[in-house]
């Protein structure tokens, strides 16, 4: 049996978790969470991730972390028989010098600068030096960075934090770079003797230099002559740098991933996260017959009905070769001229075609030139219209483009991308590559949002194979509220938050009137698609409710400015307020003829600046418990993981009649496993005898845990869970059984939540994260109207989210009981952080009825 290795094998490890390290690797969450917003968890990890690794004094260099990761690993080491073989694969050894693998469309210009702003704070590197692959990356990462260095927030927190550069300057190689200055340049002034003050401002000066490139990908090019030396420039003697730092979000060396990664957020991962689009691939085709642009032009309208009235969506086709591009683009102009009965000339007003060159060679050059007149001036016009092409003015609505292309560019309003030949996507770099040419969600448009994905001919089963593992496409199974377990329901209540004055502000001037709004995407119909896993797609038409004519939406308004301040209203009649209203609905393309709710109240608070009054005190809000809500587990939806995630450390808790209730191709993976688990000596000889160990099969014997019918009291059908401590408290609460009537674990996210918030760090600024607290456990005591919450963690976690959870945690379920007293719904519940060190001391509380007051060891220091 063959071993299959994810990428995740490959990730960088390190052990140094000693206070001298983790004070400075914690020391700036708080210009992290102003950097960032609440959604990008992954960034703030990657910088904190890449900060470790630099300022660790316990490893010197990649190769001593090597040493160290290689050692833990047993999927490493059997890969490769020996150290010698595993280092050979690692590019500079003798440097800190790693990599980070972050999915296009996802934040890698945040990761860069949060990098380089703490390693010059800290005093780690006096200057920074970021190499990118082209101008066009170069002006966008300049026009970025200025933003960040000028932010008076960022700037403020870094000045409390006492640090050696608060706002760094933002330079490029024409001038002296200095201590404290982002130096941001494209490779090929590296190599440039006159005009570039790179020699001068760094060499001999590199341990005290950050160097970050950019796509570095193209580090390991073949593609292009120049790019190769810029794996000689950074290891250069005469420079001798130190830290070095690659990002990127395709780390492939043709099909071999980067040895090197210290963190990684894949394409799959945003994609669940809702940070990029989902990639909807192509299964199957009716048939092999050659259907031209048909199919392409098809989906194009396709999208154009979904979106017209948000964007204009774009189509790009992908080629291997340059002049293949442009044959392309003749074929396509062509094909649309006749499509949309329009002459040549107009058609090529909506496709251009885009490289980073044109062909020198004598035949594609000839064949170029029989196309395209003034080629290279054309191609430099393309690249101008591409910077605008998201925009309604720009006509342009396809795109043909080469899949290795330097230039750096990726476009929000693309919702189709068509392979036009295999060679276009036959290694994972270049299906990274093209998929991250269009996973940019435009504004405005809520997830799951869809970039088609129609290969124009056949693949071979080996493009499919490498398409599948770079998107990480596996097996999954889920876990949900089985119906036939009603009997174990009980009752979840919750609260609504609403807001309350938690501080004030005074006004001191007169606020100006209301210019633009950002209202949010509306329509009255929209068409929308879902895709069953039986049935495949089904499309339907979606007709908006609550929605408000303009007529009634301004008289609204009239009455709200009359009741809030009768002057103002006076200054703003009726037929100016609808005037407003459609003005800035026809800004950004919507229906003038309606508003939704949402944008009522967006139209409201836009007004709310003018009604607060001169010299008086404005709160500033906080979030208070309000009305009581019912969660109802058996509106749970179904939870899903992985087949990898069952391998690694997950516990699957289940029954005999566990899987009945499963979709048919889960119900089938289901019961395979459990045949090689009753089989399970069989398959252990089977894998061995091809070369494999016990380790891969093992997971059979340890993660799934068979418990009786009986004494599985909850109305879930199976319970996964993924971290030790989770396992261990499932485990007791089986063998504790007896003490409850029903139990359910609860998702991670978006079923039992409230809100909770915390100061990232207990020094420097004073910023507060506000997040959602997602429970883990919800246990019915046995013959009684008692529910116990529980949050497990593991022993000492003793983190500022962990003291916040704990503390919010408790003043919930406290107002909880409260507003379940006054309704008499005679239910009370109690709230636990536990961790593993004590879950037998709790169920022994349990057992002696003196749990109402009991606290955990973990509880006692989160206090």
């Amino acid at each position: 049996m063959s071993i299959k290795y994810k990428n995740q094998d490959f990730i960088l490890q390190i052990n140094d978790n000693s206070p001298e390290t983790l004070s400075i690797v914690d020391k700036y969450d708080a210009f992290l969470e102003a950097l960032t917003t609440p959604d990008f968890e992954h960034i703030r990890e990657a910088i904190k991730k890449a900060i470790h690794f630099f300022i660790t004094k316990k490893y010197n260099n990649t190769e001593e972390i090597v040493r160290y990761t290689y050692n833990q690993s047993n999927s490493l080491k059997k890969k490769y028989n020996n150290i010698e073989q595993y280092l050979s694969h690692i590019r500079i050894q003798n440097k800190k010098s790693f990599s980070i693998d972050l999915a296009t469309a996802t934040g890698k210009s945040w990761v860069i600068y949060g990098v380089a702003q703490i390693m010059l704070a800290e005093g780690f590197a006096d200057k920074v030096l970021v190499l990118c692959p082209s101008l066009t990356i170069e002006e966008e990462l300049k026009e970025k960075f200025k933003k960040f260095s000028g932010d008076v927030t960022l700037v403020k927190i870094m000045e409390e934090l006492g640090t050696y550069y608060s706002s760094p300057a933002i330079k490029s190689a024409n001038d002296p770079i200095l201590k404290g200055d982002i130096c941001i340049e494209n490779i090929h002034a590296a190599y440039q003797r006159t005009g570039s003050s790179i020699e001068d401002s760094f060499k001999g000066k590199g341990m005290k230099t950050l160097v970050v490139s950019d796509e570095a990908h193209h580090i390991y090019s073949k593609a292009d002559v120049n790019v190769k030396k810029w794996f000689n420039f950074l290891i250069n003697s005469d420079y001798s740098f130190n830290y070095l730092l690659g990002v990127t979000g395709t780390p492939y060396i043709d099909d071999e991933y980067f040895h090197d990664v210290i963190y990684r957020y894949s394409i799959k991962q945003a994609m669940e996260d809702g940070i990029i689009k989902t990639i909807d691939y192509k299964i199957e085709e009716e048939s092999t017959k050659d259907k031209g642009f048909d199919e392409t032009y098809q989906n194009h309208l396709d999208n154009w009905k979904k979106y017209r009235d948000n964007l204009k969506p774009i189509t790009i086709v992908i080629t291997d070769k340059i002049v293949t591009c442009i044959q392309v683009w003749d074929e396509l102009v062509k094909y649309i001229s006749e499509k949309e009965n329009i002459s040549y000339k107009e058609a090529v007003k909506k496709v251009i075609w885009v490289t980073s060159g044109i062909p020198s060679t004598q035949n594609e050059k000839r064949a170029i030139e029989s196309i395209v007149t003034n080629a290279e001036k054309v191609r430099k016009e393309n690249l101008s219209l591409l910077k605008t092409v998201d925009d309604r003015e720009n006509s342009v609505e396809w795109i043909v483009s080469v899949s290795m292309l330097t230039e750096g560019w990726d476009i929000k309003n693309v919702f189709q991308i068509v392979p036009h030949e295999r060679r276009a996507f036959n290694s994972k770099l270049l299906i990274s590559q093209v998929l991250g040419r269009g996973l940019r969600i435009p504004k405005g448009l809520q997830h799951p949002v869809y970039v088609k994905i129609n290969n124009h001919e056949k693949w071979t089963s080996n493009i499919v194979n490498l398409y599948n593992e770079v998107l990480e496409i596996e097996n999954k199974l889920s876990w949900g509220y089985d119906k036939r377990k009603k009997d174990y329901l009980f009752p979840l209540y919750n609260l609504d938050y609403s807001f309350e004055k938690d501080t004030v502000e005074i006004k001191k001037g007169k606020a100006k009137e209301p210019e633009n709004i950002k209202f949010s995407p509306q329509s009255k119909n929209w068409e929308e698609t879902s895709k069953y896993s039986e049935t495949g797609y089904f499309r339907f038409s979606v007709e908006a409710k609550d929605i408000v004519p303009i007529e009634q939406a301004a008289k609204e308004v009239k009455l709200f400015l009359k009741d809030k301040d009768p002057d103002i209203a006076k200054e703003w009649p009726f037929r100016k307020i609808k005037k407003f209203i459609i003005r800035n609905l026809k800004k950004d393309g919507y229906d003038t003829s309606f508003l939704n709710r949402e944008n009522l109240i967006k139209l409201k608070q836009s007004f709310g600046p003018m009604l607060r009054e001169l010299g008086k005190e404005a709160p500033r809000l906080k979030n208070k418990p309000d009305s009581l809500t019912e969660v109802k587990i058996e509106e749970m939806v179904p939870q899903f993981f992985s087949e990898s995630e069952l391998r690694d450390k997950g516990k699957l808790f289940y029954t005999e009649q566990s899987p009945e209730i499963l979709p048919d191709e889960q119900k089938t993976l289901f019961y395979d496993f459990l045949r090689d688990k009753d089989n399970y000596d069989r398959v252990r000889e089977s894998v061995e005898k091809y070369g494999g160990n016990e380790e891969e099969v093992n997971f059979l014997k340890e993660n799934f845990i068979k418990w009786d019918s009986n004494k599985f009291k909850s109305p879930l059908n199976m319970i996964f869970v993924s971290f030790n401590p989770e396992y261990r408290f499932v485990n007791s609460v089986f063998n504790n059984i007896n003490l409850v009537d029903s139990f359910i674990k609860s998702p991670n996210k978006g079923f039992y939540y409230f809100p909770y918030s915390y100061k990232p760090t207990e020094e420097g600024s004073s910023h507060v994260k506000r997040e959602n607290f997602n429970p883990d456990f919800f246990l019915k005591l046995k013959s009684k109207n008692e529910v116990l919450v529980v949050e497990i963690k593991k022993d000492g976690d003793l983190s500022q989210r962990n003291k916040a959870k704990y503390r919010d945690g408790k003043i919930h379920f406290e107002e909880l009981n409260k507003k379940v007293e006054e309704k008499k719904f005679n239910w009370k519940y109690y709230f636990y952080f536990l961790s593993p060190e004590d879950i037998t001391e709790f169920f022994q509380a349990l057992r002696e009825n003196r749990y109402a007051n009991w606290k955990s060891t973990l509880m006692q220091e989160l206090s």
